[in-house]
């Protein structure tokens, strides 16, 4: 399971707890995009064992979890949908 908290000075608070990778990075991407703080956690059933994951290593997980052909074309997806909209951004 994957935790992703969300957050800005303005009042954002928000916690999201999925069980894909490629969800966890879909989160993340959007925050970041939205300019909102974030952070990602591998969250594991005892909690000593949990850590805080990187932006690359939750690409990292994402592409090596993906399972099937759907799955690998739902990882790039995301990836080119972020990069579509930061490019818009910096036009």
């Amino acid at each position: 399971m994957y935790t992703i908290r969300v957050s800005s000075p303005h009042g954002v608070d928000a916690d999201f707890t999925v069980a894909s990778a490629a969800l966890a990075l879909d989160l993340a991407l959007r925050s970041q995009r939205a300019g909102l703080w974030w952070t990602a956690e591998l969250a594991a059933p005892d909690p000593d064992r949990s850590r805080l994951l990187s932006l690359q290593a939750l690409r990292q997980l994402a592409a090596a979890l993906a399972r099937g052909e759907a799955e690998r074309e739902l990882v790039d997806q995301i990836e080119w949908q972020h990069e579509v909209a930061t490019s818009y951004a910096l036009n």
